[in-house]
């Protein structure tokens, strides 16, 4: 009689102990599983958005005129003074623009010293939207496409403090343009990445995005090869990072 319950006891300890066993594997490899499936299918795609944000900048105007032909001689007249000539189009007339700051107090004083040399300039404010692009995307997805959709205003930038290295002599023409070539080099890396994760997932939207990262080095590639006797090289910087600014702009309009 003893001995019989104490082998009925023994059995029922191994039974629970192999319960015990049998579920703590199964969490175990619960664990595992999930985690495969986690790591193999899900955890590289989130449906973050890309975004790159809005922003203002402040051009200094030295000429406004109703007709194109007078922009366009105008325009000649500010970029042999190491202007921009760039032209801008906007409530049916025609502005001249000399250069353009992220600051509006740095545009106040240019406009300042102009004043002082007799020459009559204003501020034209100009709005640049939000580009915004939802999808469902890996983690380098989003990073590359964030990194491209920054590259103009960034651009801008680096082409702005270009202009103000030649202008104030701390560059000659010849190390501008190898500073260029290195501006140009990370450009391309931007569009290279771009174009090696997207090629073969073009959405409608993607296809705009790769097709103005082209037209940005179109342009850079047209700056590095620029030389003329009556044109300063950093006028030609300046009305290239107005060329990106735009750019942008055509973009942000088609997104």
């Amino acid at each position: 009689m003893t001995k019989s319950f104490s082998s009925s006891k023994k059995t029922r300890f191994f039974s629970i102990f192999f319960m015990l066993i049998s579920f703590a594997l199964c969490i175990s490899l619960a664990g595992v599983f999930s985690s495969l499936i986690t790591v193999g299918g899900f955890s590289n795609i989130t449906s973050g958005d890309a975004k790159n944000s809005s922003f203002v900048v402040y051009a200094v105007s030295l000429y406004k005129t109703q007709t194109k032909a007078q922009a366009r001689e105008m325009s000649e007249v500010a970029m042999r003074k190491n202007g921009a000539g760039y032209i801008f189009q906007d409530d049916e007339a025609f502005y001249v623009f000399a250069s353009c700051y992220e600051n509006k107090a740095d545009a106040e004083k240019v406009v300042s010293n102009l004043k002082e040399s007799e020459i009559a300039s204003s501020i034209k404010e100009l709005k640049f939207d939000e580009i915004l692009v939802k999808s469902k995307m890996t983690e380098q997805e989003k990073t590359v496409l964030v990194k491209a959709l920054s590259s103009y205003k960034n651009l801008y930038k680096k082409l702005y403090d270009l202009s103000v290295s030649i202008d104030t002599k701390l560059l000659t023409e010849i190390q501008s343009k190898v500073l260029l070539n290195d501006i140009i080099s990370e450009q391309n890396k931007i569009q290279t990445n771009f174009e090696t994760i997207f090629n073969s997932k073009l959405t409608s939207t993607l296809l705009e995005i790769k097709l103005s990262l082209s037209n940005i080095s179109n342009m850079l590639n047209n700056l590095a090869d620029f030389s003329s006797l009556d044109i300063p090289y950093t006028s030609q910087v300046k009305n290239t990072y107005f060329q990106v600014l735009f750019e942008y702009k055509v973009l942000s309009s088609k997104i």
